[in-house]
């Protein structure tokens, strides 16, 4: 009989109304300037300090967050959060965030015909093969929001289509209960 040992948390969510909610979000992204450097094969806001979507996005997602909070057991904060814009032939690099917390991916501008989503590197090797397990969050497409731990290895595929696809990725910190962190002060 199977006994797992541990569990590895990640979570789906779908914005309602998302097609009214994406027209103001694409309006203020849209202010924002997007750059391309040698490392990255994408554009991405992330090196700016606009952002002026930012609280727009924050009160946005916050039914999915809560809904969050509430099934992951944890209180966080948005500690972070960027546009990235992936052309013809852009992709990701495989790459993690933190070691701790939570990252999240809304799907902003995403073809399910014509794009491919997130792949998430399992974290250890099948025990049966020695071989790594990849994997993609199911039934996506646009105002899906996903959450995995932050530590999660992920890439994505370079896009194969002339349609552009926007994502928005952001980090979420669990915050310490008070208790914890008069024992964390506490330790000699």
């Amino acid at each position: 009989m199977k006994a797992p040992l541990f569990e590895y948390p990640t979570y789906q969510y779908q914005i309602n109304d998302w097609e009214f909610k994406k027209k103001g979000l694409l309006k203020r992204i849209k202010e924002e300037k997007f750059v391309r450097t040698n490392l990255q094969t994408f554009e991405t806001d992330r090196q700016t300090n606009k952002k002026s979507y930012l609280h727009y996005f924050q009160d946005l997602i916050k039914p999915e967050l809560f809904e969050f909070c509430k099934e992951a057991q944890v209180t966080c904060s948005m500690t972070d959060a960027w546009t990235v814009r992936y052309q013809k032939g852009d992709q990701q690099t495989i790459h993690n965030h933190k070691s701790w917390g939570f990252t999240g991916i809304l799907y902003l501008e995403y073809d399910p015909k014509l794009h491919s989503p997130t792949c998430f590197v399992a974290p250890w090797q099948d025990p049966r093969s020695d071989t790594t397990s990849l994997a993609f969050p199911q039934n996506v497409k646009e105002g899906t929001i996903f959450i995995s731990p932050s530590y999660t290895l992920h890439f994505v595929h370079p896009n194969q289509v002339r349609k552009h696809r926007t994502i928005i990725s952001f980090d979420l910190l669990p915050k310490y209960p008070l208790f914890t962190l008069w024992l964390l002060s506490n330790e000699k």
